[in-house]
């Protein structure tokens, strides 16, 4: 009984021994996939992982070429990669291969790509430091497509409120439509034409005129480029300024005398508004030449009168000496 008990004790022993070697074998086979393969340890150098972990794939150009040994952080910006590259393979990469940290398919696990870089590189050799390239962020390209889908989704609201505004009655559709209107547009660009075609013609008219005038040409030439009609012009001017400045004056006087006739109680205006005395100077006047044709029948008289008629004759005769002593 002892030795039954005691052989069941080295059993459950060495089956318990067996599975944990199972176990650790598994989980080696599992972290290090190339365990049984030579392999070349070469680094890389990035700012950011993205979830790489020890054990993930490593491809040159799609295809699997090691495994990742290590990863470390040296700094608050920078995250070391180890590599574990098969030697059979490592005869085709060089050491300006760039190392880039890529996805397996769009939701796999992560991975490190190898791309053969520009210019001739060495052969791959242990210790080797990669060069390495900023990974594409799934998680950024994620935020931009949602970020993209909302702005589509904005302007296809946009584009189904204006295409029922374009559907709707009485639009700017429906006016560019119109025979009428656009009759009516057609003759206002030809006017619109025409009126320009006219401010053409013109501008080249002004255009030649001062060109006239700028050579010396023409009245404004001759008037501009020559110094005698210029002072002729200024002569004329300052003429026109005095004639101006004396129809000045005489209108001032006549706007005086105006002012004088129309002021009550002035000789003026009794003259040309007082009725009753025009009327007695126009009788006065009718008199007056009554009494001097009156008085020259007199006078008349009185000469061929005898008593007078010597005086007169001596006053006759004195005129004519008179008239003939003046040189």
């Amino acid at each position: 009984m002892p030795s039954t008990s005691g052989r069941s004790l080295r059993l459950g022993l060495f089956v318990l021994a067996g599975t944990a070697v199972l176990v650790i074998g598994l989980y080696l086979l599992g972290s290090k996939r190339d365990l049984f393969s030579r392999t070349l340890t070469v680094e890389a150098v990035f700012q950011q992982v993205g979830g790489l972990r020890p054990g993930n794939n490593v491809r040159y150009m799609g295809i699997n070429v090691g495994t990742v040994q290590d990863i470390a952080i040296t700094s608050d910006t920078t995250v070391r990669v180890r590599l574990a590259i098969r030697e059979e393979a490592a005869g085709h990469i060089r050491t300006n291969a760039v190392a880039t940290v890529g996805t397996d398919g769009l939701m796999g696990n992560r991975l490190v790509n190898l791309a053969p870089g520009e210019g001739d590189g060495g052969p791959l050799a242990d210790g080797t430091v990669l060069p390495s390239s900023v990974p594409l962020d799934t998680d950024l390209m994620l935020r931009t497509l949602d970020r993209t889908n909302a702005n589509l989704a904005a302007i296809t609201d946009d584009v189904r409120e204006l295409a029922a505004r374009l559907n709707t009655k009485g639009n700017a559709v429906d006016l560019l439509a119109d025979t009428v209107l656009a009759h009516d547009l057609s003759a206002a660009l030809r006017e619109i034409r025409i009126a320009a075609e006219h401010a053409r013609s013109a501008t080249a008219g002004i255009d030649a005129v001062l060109g006239d005038v700028r050579e010396g040409k023409g009245v404004l030439g001759t008037l501009v480029g020559d110094p005698a009609s210029e002072r002729q012009v200024r002569g004329l001017l300052g003429n026109l300024r005095q004639v101006s400045d004396s129809l000045h004056a005489a209108t001032e006087g006549i706007n005086r005398f105006a002012a004088a006739l129309n002021t009550p109680g002035g000789i003026a205006h009794t003259l040309t508004a007082d009725t009753l005395l025009t009327q007695d100077l126009r009788r006065t006047l009718s008199r007056l030449d009554t009494g001097s044709a009156l008085l020259n029948e007199d006078l008349r008289a009185l000469q061929r009168n005898w008593f007078f008629r010597g005086y007169f004759k001596d006053k006759e005769k004195v005129l004519k000496r008179g008239t003939r002593t003046r040189p």
